[in-house]
């Protein structure tokens, strides 16, 4: 399992990030409470290294889901939020983790 601690261009966290054995980025959004497939991070992750990754073991990245990385502003993002709200194939932290968070 590789988890990442993912920073904007200001060294903001933004995301705790899993990365699948599919090579798949998933991404934890507070709002659900659930990791969803991020397609956009995949690029940057692959391809474009505008963010940065920090690699984290498994504490450290549920420490920094209580801290709340990954909450999106209800307002700013209501669409991206409902879309992930309807995703059937969201992971739980449980699937991830593999315990219950």
């Amino acid at each position: 399992m590789n988890l990442y601690l993912v920073r904007n261009l200001d060294g903001m966290p933004v995301w705790v990030a899993f990365e699948s054995d599919q090579m798949r980025l998933y991404t934890y959004v507070q709002n659900t409470g659930k990791f969803h497939l991020n397609a956009g991070l995949y690029e940057d992750f692959y391809f474009d290294h505008t963010m940065t990754y920090e690699p984290l073991d498994q504490q450290a990245a549920e420490g920094a889901i209580l801290s709340g990385v990954g909450r999106r502003d209800e307002r700013s993002f209501v669409h991206i939020i409902e879309r992930y709200r309807r995703d059937p194939n969201a992971l739980s932290p449980e699937t991830v983790f593999g315990h219950a968070f």
